[in-house]
């Protein structure tokens, strides 16, 4: 969902990071960012807690985040396109879901907020031993969309880790351009099916 149907990585997967260390009286380091783009939750809570010295379990970390995060979803857009791509999708017949490193609670308010819930058969948090670094929550999500060819189901992805998962398991990968992961775009138009800076340029005769 984030950085692949909504304009939030800035706003909220830079922002909140941030925006809780801060209420704790700790400041940033300057390549934080950098440092947990590629990480999952559950691993950039441990990182925070540990480089931080913050004072809180994972369990009291999630509940504040969770705060953090419902805050600043509050003012996430949809990319460009997006709307437009769901509706011709469905009207193809096409089965979709969300799998996601945000909790399933937050994507449904947030994608209820936007009016594209209606788009999705559910939602998979790629957390635990579903991280995206495995291809087993894809093909969990494969599963429970009634497929069972990798080559016939399309990933859509705008982290190159999650992407490069997909792709060594054998997915149709589909790239979505984002300003959080720019210096990745070499990487990500080598190892994705097609790679697009807005969902208004898929080439449909290639999905």
């Amino acid at each position: 969902m984030d950085g692949t149907l909504t304009d939030s990585m800035t706003v909220v997967w830079e922002g909140a990071p941030d925006a809780l260390l801060r209420r704790y009286g700790r400041t940033p380091r300057g390549d934080l960012r950098a440092t947990l783009l590629n990480m999952g939750m559950q691993e950039g809570a441990q990182y925070l807690i540990r480089e931080y010295g913050l004072p809180l379990t994972e369990e009291s970390y999630f509940s504040v985040m969770r705060e953090v995060i419902a805050e600043l979803y509050e003012t996430v857009e949809l990319k460009p396109g997006v709307r437009t791509m769901l509706a011709k999708l469905q009207a193809e017949g096409a089965r979709m879901c969300i799998c996601s490193n945000t909790w399933a609670e937050q994507c449904r308010t947030v994608l209820t907020r936007l009016g594209i819930a209606q788009y999705f058969s559910f939602i998979v948090e790629a957390r635990g031993v579903l991280h995206k670094s495995h291809p087993e929550v894809f093909f969990e999500c494969m599963s429970r969309l009634g497929g069972a060819d990798p080559a016939a189901c399309a990933v859509c992805e705008d982290a190159v880790y999650a992407a490069a998962t997909a792709h060594k398991a054998g997915y149709y990968v589909i790239g979505i351009a984002d300003r959080t992961s720019a210096a990745d775009e070499p990487e990500m138009r080598r190892i994705c099916s097609q790679f697009v800076p807005r969902w208004d340029m898929l080439d449909w005769t290639r999905v």
